[in-house]
C-alpha cells in the first residue's frame, strides 16, 4: 500500500513540474474595440498592449475588405491611419529561466501596393525583420528562444512605413516549452508507485 507521505510527495512533485508549464501570454484582439464586428482606426485602448511612435488599426474580419486569420474575429493593421506606422508593445512579461516558443499570425496588407516591413523584438532574445508582399496569405510564424536568467521583457512589433496600409497581425501566443510531457509525468508517477511497493515489501 502506498503511504500518505508518498502520495503527498507525488502530488507536490507534479505540481512543481507543471508550475513552469503552458501559456505565458496570448492575445487574438477579438475583445478590442467593443462589440463583435466593430473596427477602430488609430486604436489605443488595448487590454495588453501600448501604441507608440504612430498608430495601428483594429480591424474586424471583413472590414475594409480585410480577412483576419481563420476568417473570423479581429486583427491589427500595424500601419494605422495617420500616415505614421505605430509600434505595438505588449505588457511587461515575467520570464523565468527556461525555453520558450513565440508564435503569431501575419499576412500582407491585402489592399495592394508595395511590400510592407516590420521588426519583431523580445528583449535580447528575438530581433528579426519581416517583409511581406501585399498579397502574402496568412501564415503562422514560430520562434523559440532560451532564457538563462529570470527577466521581464515585452514583445514589440515595429512597423516601417506610413501609407496607412500595413501588415496584418493576429493570434500572438508565448508559451514555456521546457516542461515534461504527460508521458514523462506518467512514468515518473509509476516509478514512485513502484518505490512505494518496494518499501512495503522491504518492511515485510
Amino acid at each position: 500500500m502506498i503511504t500518505k507521505h508518498l502520495v503527498s510527495f507525488f502530488a507536490a512533485t507534479l505540481i512543481s513540474l507543471g508550475a513552469n508549464a503552458g501559456i505565458i501570454f496570448e492575445d487574438d484582439f477579438d475583445t478590442e474595440a467593443g462589440a463583435a464586428g466593430v473596427s477602430s482606426l488609430n486604436y489605443t485602448s488595448f487590454n495588453n498592449w501600448t501604441v507608440s511612435d504612430g498608430t495601428v488599426d483594429v480591424v474586424a474580419n471583413g472590414g475594409w475588405g480585410i480577412s483576419c486569420a481563420g476568417g473570423s474575429g479581429k486583427c491589427v493593421d500595424l500601419d494605422g491611419s495617420t500616415s505614421n506606422a505605430g509600434v505595438l508593445t505588449s505588457s511587461l512579461l515575467s520570464l523565468s529561466a527556461g525555453t520558450y516558443s513565440l508564435s503569431f499570425d501575419i499576412s500582407g496588407n491585402q489592399r495592394g501596393g508595395a511590400a510592407d516591413r516590420f521588426t519583431l523584438a523580445l528583449g535580447g532574445f528575438l530581433n528579426e525583420a519581416f517583409e511581406l508582399s501585399s498579397t502574402a496569405p496568412w501564415q503562422t510564424v514560430t520562434r523559440s528562444f532560451t532564457v538563462l536568467n529570470d527577466s521581464a521583457n515585452s514583445i514589440i512589433f515595429n512597423h516601417v512605413g506610413g501609407d496607412n496600409i500595413g501588415i496584418m497581425l493576429d493570434n500572438i501566443s508565448l508559451s514555456k516549452t521546457d516542461v515534461p510531457a504527460p508521458g514523462t509525468l506518467a512514468l515518473f508517477g509509476l516509478g514512485l508507485i513502484g518505490l512505494g511497493f518496494a518499501r512495503r515489501n522491504a518492511r515485510k
